[in-house]
């Protein structure tokens, strides 16, 4: 696999002689073999981004390589694959400002290790003003307050604060709305702004887009329906997902996408309900898929996948969750589920704690994670290097968090 780098020789570290016992070679072991860059290149693709920011300082061309974007870009997609979450962590935020943003292992929740949340050097430092989050691509994540948004990589630190948006930002009792995905078509990513302002009519939104490389808004064609204050966004397909709900409360909610590449609306087929009212439905990415978490009246909630994209017949329900009393909150509400196990388990975001359900015995239990408060969003990002910069050597502010 070959990577354009500014310098193409990968050369040891220079050798001592034996009596020096350096790290490379002692009485007891051999020279280090030359191995060619290639290889050199496989191997560091499957490195966790702890270890590659360390092992940049080895050598220019290893700096070279691992900055390059085509290998960010590889080593998150290989990162992607791996299905054990080892590479995955959750960023957890406080409910109420100013916002306390940490990070821990999902690894270590799914297999049942103590964990303690690390404290991140979140780039927004706004005492009075909660943060929040608007969706994660590749490692990167849209976060941002009333005033300001940004693309942010909480491995690495890089963030870009994304151009000032000429209108107002609160209307009718609504803020602006963003959603974040990656247009494969253009190579670049991209942030959908939804804006209200005082010439809108109702409350159907303004449209815009910011493209990272472009660094400005430009407006799209209007969205046809109105969108619900802090939806959940789901990006599948290269497309973003929410739900437009009713007001009726039975069947008539609307799953609708935009596709980034050509920028035109469209709605996605939801599975056939069971009979019987649902308060709502929330949007969630499992393995790739679309999935939907319908909270039904009835004391339970229906967890659905949809296999084959666009087609109606491939919803598959995966789960159904009873409700559980929550100790310290009277919210018994669940987010979209966070991931899924190859067991079956499901784990899940309810009030202020996390909740792991095993359907094959019913049971419920509750994951610890040491060093964070009861209050906060959840939010699963994978680790990567890609940079929220389209120029590698921008200057962005580089942070070390952990």
């Amino acid at each position: 696999m070959a990577f354009e780098s500014s310098s193409t020789t990968c050369r040891e570290p220079k050798r001592t002689n034996k009596t020096s016992q350096s790290p490379l070679t002692t009485e007891y072991s051999q020279p280090l073999p030359n191995l060619p860059c290639e290889i050199i290149a496989e191997i560091l693709l499957r490195l966790p981004v702890k270890s590659l920011l360390q092992l940049r300082c080895v050598c220019k061309s290893w700096r070279s390589l691992i900055s390059n974007r085509k290998f960010a870009k590889t080593h998150v997609s290989l990162a992607s694959m791996n299905t054990d979450y080892s590479n995955r962590r959750l960023i957890l935020s406080s409910s109420n400002p100013p916002s306390d943003v940490k990070s821990c292992s999902l690894y270590s929740i799914l297999n049942d290790k103590s964990d303690s949340a690390v404290q991140l050097d979140c780039p927004l430092k706004v005492p009075d003003l909660k943060v929040m989050s608007w969706g994660c691509c590749d490692g990167l994540v849209c976060i941002g307050t009333e005033r300001e948004v940004l693309i942010w990589n909480p491995s690495t630190g890089k963030y870009k604060g994304l151009p000032n948006v000429e209108m107002w930002y609160y209307c009718y009792g609504k803020f602006a709305e963003y959603a974040f995905g990656y247009d494969e078509c253009i190579d670049d990513y991209k942030v959908v702004g939804f804006f209200f302002d005082n010439h809108t009519s109702g409350s159907n939104p303004i449209v815009k887009v910011c493209t990272l490389r472009s660094d400005s808004w430009r407006r799209i064609g209007d969205f046809p329906h109105s969108v619900p204050a802090h939806p959940s966004w789901a990006f599948v397909n290269r497309a973003l997902h929410w739900v437009h709900s009713s007001l009726s409360g039975e069947s008539n909610d609307m799953i609708v996408y935009l596709d980034l590449e050509k920028e035109t609306y469209g709605e996605v087929l939801e599975p056939e309900y069971r009979d019987g009212y649902f308060y709502d439905i929330s949007l969630g990415v499992l393995n790739g898929c679309l999935s939907i978490l319908c909270n039904y009246y009835d004391a339970c909630f229906d967890v659905w996948v949809m296999k084959e994209y666009g087609v109606r017949d491939s919803w598959n329900k995966l789960v159904v969750i009873p409700y559980v009393p929550h100790p310290s909150s009277s919210d018994y509400r669940y987010s979209a589920p966070l991931c899924i196990l190859e067991n079956g388990e499901v784990l899940l975001d309810m009030a202020t704690q996390l909740v792991r359900f095993n359907p094959k015995d019913g049971t419920f239990s509750y994951p610890v994670i040491h060093n964070c408060s009861a209050c906060f969003g959840v939010y699963p990002y994978i680790e990567s290097l890609v940079s929220p910069d389209s120029d590698a050597d921008s200057g962005v502010q580089w942070q070390n968090q952990y």
